[in-house]
């Protein structure tokens, strides 16, 4: 790997100490031989200058693969295998030797079972639920409690059937249930769980067939569960007269290791595969591999075409085909997909032999990442990762190549995990985060409860919001996965970003509370941002600009939405709105918009900044801290719309505040309640607040920084203040309370916390590493990276008319500056509002309550 390539580079001499001390011990099992650097050289270019540790979600591709596949379809006519002709029977020979070659893989021999394809794991478990024998009033379900969702949606088939029992279980539970004698009637678990282990039916000669499900490796922790189990589960069947079947979820446990079906006794019935987790490509496809001795009780529900012998149209019959994969394949298959799977098959053999030197390359790579993990400590001794997993790393049999962890500070408190990602993300290196659509192993783990999430999810809590912490606790994980083609390096590089940027090694600086602020300080500009996530407009020097209660005016009161859904978009899904040049021409009452000739050929667009569009939507803005649901003007002129969306090249439409419209249309956005301000203070599509602040003194700082690591400094735009201040001394502004600028005064009220959207240049929309990570490592501040401040207007201390414009003296105002402003409140006006509070106490407490908290606050 060409380490100069990376984002985050290594120090050379320890990374080649330990990678040396790395290959001395594991010589054996890594690395295919010493064939694991031309490999990833001659097959994987898409990785040069990236670590990708997500192989749990997808594994990459070869080259090879895709110029095979290529090569195949060009010399090759394949048709529909619907038909007769020669096209058509070149693609069925074609299928039927890949189905032949899965079970071949997985040592399954063709009398005992047969392969469905699948649009992935997750329609093979639907089919499962789909054709499974279930009984009204008799049949249970029950799943593993570490099952992914696709296994948990299961129980809604279970449910239509009205099934006796649903059932989540633990691997204790297991044992209570079928490691205990089978003639038992009822069994008492230690989590006070009872039930009628396999139910009895009172139907004489019929068979009660119930499922039970579980992964053989969690997609959450990476543990693995006993193969054995089904043969306990087999043995169990023998005596009752109901029979439970399993399904064995394989998806994550054969990217990496080779699961054998030789022993029909005691393998599963059903067992689902994914193989873009096996080889990245192809990724429209997946298989149920299921026995053949259960074709007679399997019920066929909906039927396609293919899988017809014979039908009439006008009444209830129809004759299906005999094989299993004829009768349940509805529709074409993705017949060039399953020819793309054999020359998977093709180079996965040829790159890495066998799949057991898969296992032991990757089980070499998780013990070396677990180990190196486990062994972080900070400053104060206390450990940096809380580990998910209770499995031995070393033991490739109870955990697969998985790390999922949560970090801690030094103080105890949690590293919020979408923080994390973000810095990865700068940096090229690929994680994965989140709950993972694996609720109880997310439950297990986070201490998160059924009560938690549900109560969660009605305070706006979603699995997919940008929300890492409920009630102190992590909402998921981090996980990092590796697979066949990871090296070494790639495990290095991480662990030099992660105790570059999460390993303590002193206590954290603090703030400066000196209380000697500079002197002479200047306005430099004033900046708004009209359109949400577009580009910045700097108010000309000349010109004073209307201060309003929710910002500056115009400032963030149109976003673009996505003209399917109605969310919000965003610079960080595409980096090219910061191209989009909004412009307030007042004296002519238009918002102009633009964008550079270089990257769009249409003139600009000119709206009427005084009409609003009649369409009034609710959108939801999908911004970390901005999960609002919105109702929004929606404009419908197609001239409008096609600008942005031919722009944007994603079909979106242009819509305005409502609430800027009339205050009475709807529910209205309020300040975060994290800052210090009066409830219920409005805000327009900003984030957090109305104002934002930043110092010209400390962006210099931030770039000393930044060219010390030998990258490109950044402008101050980037960090998308209103207010560009210069003449301050570096983070001075982290001690303002108040500032003035020439008779306005607005009130600091907490520092803005950054993502790495900072990262995108507002020229270019290149996005790079700066200023994000070096932000993370000298303004991070109990877990969250501060740079400029929020502030709110205040009338009351402000003269009318309430304008701003750039070049205005700025003036620091300290507590004996607001007792000048406040002189003229004599103890005689105090005695009045006594007065008048007492005798609103008398009449209405919640009234006197607001003014206590207004004059405290002030």
């Amino acid at each position: 790997m060409a380490l100069d390539s990376l984002e985050c580079k290594p120090d050379l001499k320890n990374f080649n100490t330990e990678k040396t001390a790395f290959l001395k011990e594991f010589n054996v099992q890594y690395g295919y031989g010493g064939k694991i650097d031309q490999i990833r050289e001659e097959e994987y270019p898409q990785l040069k200058g990236a670590v990708f540790l997500d192989h749990a979600a997808t594994t990459t591709y070869a080259k090879s693969v895709l110029i095979s596949f290529t090569t195949d379809l060009i010399n090759n006519l394949y048709g529909n295998p619907h038909a007769n002709s020669p096209s058509s029977q070149l693609c069925n020979q074609r299928l039927d030797k890949v189905r032949d070659r899965v079970l071949r893989h997985f040592n399954a021999n063709p009398g005992d079972y047969q392969v469905i394809f699948t649009q992935n794991a997750t329609a093979a478990i639907k089919l499962v639920g789909e054709m499974f024998p279930w009984t009204s009033d008799q049949s249970s379900y029950k799943y593993l409690r570490e099952s992914h969702n696709s296994l948990i949606g299961l129980r809604r088939f279970a449910e239509e059937a009205d099934a006796k029992l649903i059932k989540a279980i633990t691997e204790d539970d297991f044992i209570c249930l079928f490691e205990n004698d089978p003639k038992t009637e009822s069994i008492q678990c230690d989590n006070h769980y009872s039930t009628n282990a396999l139910p009895r039916t009172s139907i004489q000669n019929n068979i009660i067939y119930n499922l039970f499900a579980y992964p053989a490796q969690c997609n959450f922790s990476g543990s693995r569960f006993p193969l054995n189990w089904i043969q306990k589960i087999k043995r169990f069947n023998k005596n009752n007269n109901s029979k439970t079947l399993v399904l064995l979820d394989a998806a994550a446990y054969v990217s990496s290791s080779l699961l054998s079906l030789s022993e029909v006794d005691t393998s599963p019935d059903f067992v689902t595969i994914s193989f873009y987790k096996m080889f990245g490509f192809p990724t429209g496809l997946g298989a149920l591999i299921v026995k053949n001795e259960l074709e007679p009780i399997l019920r066929k529900r909906y039927f396609g075409g293919g899988t017809l012998d014979s039908i009439v149209y006008d009444r209830p019959w129809q004759k299906f085909r005999k094989s299993l994969h004829e009768r349940y394949e509805d529709g074409t298959v993705n017949f060039l997909d399953i020819i793309a799977l054999d020359h998977a098959f093709d180079t996965s053999e040829r790159l890495y032999n066998n799949f057991d030197l898969i296992k032991n390359h990757v089980t070499s790579l998780i013990i070396y990442l677990s180990r190196s993990m486990k062994s972080l400590r900070h400053y104060n001794g206390q450990p940096v990762c809380y580990i998910y997993s209770n499995r031995d790393f070393s033991n490739n049999t109870l955990q697969g190549p998985v790390f999922s962890f949560n970090a801690k500070r030094a103080d105890g408190s949690w590293v919020g995990y979408l923080e994390l990602e973000r810095l990865a993300s700068v940096n090229n290196i690929h994680i994965r985060t989140g709950r993972l659509c694996n609720p109880g192993s997310s439950a297990r783990w986070t201490k998160l409860d059924s009560e938690d999430i549900i109560d969660s999810f009605y305070n706006g809590k979603t699995c997919h919001d940008d929300q890492d912490m409920w009630n102190g606790k992590p909402a998921g994980t981090i996980r990092i996965s590796v697979g066949a083609m990871t090296t070494i390096d790639d495990i290095l590089i991480w662990m030099n970003f992660f105790k570059k940027y999460y390993v303590e090694i002193a206590p954290s600086s603090v703030m400066n509370n000196s209380i000697s602020f500079s002197q002479n300080l200047v306005l430099e500009k004033v900046t708004l941002f009209p359109i949400k996530s577009c580009h910045g407009f700097s108010i000309s020097p000349s010109t004073s600009w209307p201060i309003t209660s929710k910002g500056l005016m115009y400032d963030r009161e149109w976003m673009l939405v996505d003209a399917g859904n109605g969310r919000a978009l965003s610079q960080k899904r595409f980096p090219r709105m910061t191209l989009i040049c909004p412009e307030i021409i007042r004296d002519k009452g238009l918002l102009a918009v633009s964008a550079p000739g270089k990257y769009h050929n249409k003139e600009p667009l000119y709206i009427d900044l005084n009409i609003y569009p009649n369409t009034v939507e609710f959108s939801t803005c999908s911004s970390q801290v901005c999960g609002d649901k919105i109702q929004t003007c929606v404009y419908t002129s197609s001239e409008i719309n096609e600008w942005f969306s031919s722009f944007l090249n994603v079909s979106c439409r242009l819509a305005r505040h409502a609430s800027m419209k009339d205050n009475s249309l709807l529910q209205h956005r309020f300040i975060k309640s994290y800052f210090n301000v009066p409830d219920n203070m409005h805000l327009s599509l900003s984030n957090e607040s109305p104002f934002l602040i930043i110092s010209h003194s400390s962006v210099n700082y931030i770039n000393k920084k930044i060219i010390e690591g030998g990258n490109q400094e950044v402008e101050p735009d980037c960090f998308r203040g209103n207010f560009l201040i210069k003449g301050t001394k570096e983070f001075e502004e982290d001690q303002w309370k108040f500032v003035k600028f020439d008779e306005q005064v607005f009130k600091i009220i907490g520092p803005c916390r950054r993502c790495n959207m900072t990262c995108i240049n507002h020229k270019t929309a290149e996005v790079a590493k700066e200023p994000y990570s070096t932000l993370a490592l000298c303004r991070q501040f109990n877990g969250k990276i501060h740079f400029g401040q929020h502030m709110i207007h205040v009338p009351e201390l402000s003269e009318k008319p309430y304008l701003i414009k750039s070049n205005s003296l700025v003036q620091i105002l300290t507590d004996r500056n607001l007792n000048k402003k406040l002189k003229k409140w004599t103890i005689w006006n105090w005695l009045w509002i006594s007065l008048g509070i007492f005798l609103i106490y008398i009449f209405n407490k919640n009234i006197i309550n607001k003014i206590y908290n207004y004059i405290n606050y002030y």
